[in-house]
């Protein structure tokens, strides 16, 4: 049961991670704008969801914007709703929601720094 819910996640998440990328590639070539892809992709690899403004490129902020974005509804609104309500419903106390969103959200994160990075070495195999 866990490792079904698991590979779901990650099915879900390298699909978001690729249709991210795909989508935002799609639309800089329709704006006919400047893009090195193998600059971006090695400089997203370094830091998949690290965002420092005016460093990182608009491509690379927009990528990692909208992955967080993905991160922020599905595994942390999401969890700390159904968290909550379970903390409710169980009558015990709603830290209980907090921290077990918090964990949830720290182990998506590193997941999807992973998969972000070998995503990015699939892409480099492209070159």
């Amino acid at each position: 049961m866990i490792k079904v819910f698991l590979n779901t996640t990650d099915n879900f998440l390298c699909t978001s991670i690729k249709s991210t990328f795909t989508k935002t590639e799609n639309r800089y070539k329709k704006a006919n704008l400047q893009l090195d892809l193998k600059k971006e992709l090695n400089s997203f690899q370094e830091n998949p969801l690290g965002c420092m403004i005016g460093i990182d490129s608009k491509f690379e902020t927009n990528i990692k914007l909208k992955i967080k974005l993905i991160l922020g509804v599905f595994f942390v609104i999401v969890p700390l709703i159904v968290f909550s309500l379970f903390s409710y419903l169980a009558d015990i106390s709603p830290s209980y929601g907090f921290v077990a969103t918090f964990g949830v959200a720290l182990l998506v994160a590193s997941r999807v720094e992973e998969l972000s990075k070998r995503y990015v070495q699939t892409r480099m195999l492209e070159f």
